[in-house]
């Protein structure tokens, strides 16, 4: 249950938000961030794509294993 003190981003303060999001820049990659910006919609589509049928590949995988040790 969320604090009663707790304002969602937007509502807080100019000087709190930059606070807040400031904590968050050191624990983000900028580079990766600039690097998808330069692609095209369709091209982060289809790397969207690629990524979620690596994930099905995997999630297979896990169940082949799981299955064999049975």
């Amino acid at each position: 249950m969320p604090e009663k003190d707790v304002l969602p981003p937007a509502r807080l303060p100019a000087a709190d938000r930059e606070a807040r999001i400031a904590s968050f820049k050191d624990g983000v990659d900028r580079s990766l961030l600039e690097e998808n910006l330069r692609r095209t919609v369709d091209e982060r589509f289809r790397q969207l794509m690629e990524l979620q049928r690596f994930a099905d590949e995997l999630k297979r995988a896990g169940r082949r294993i799981s299955h064999d040790r049975l």
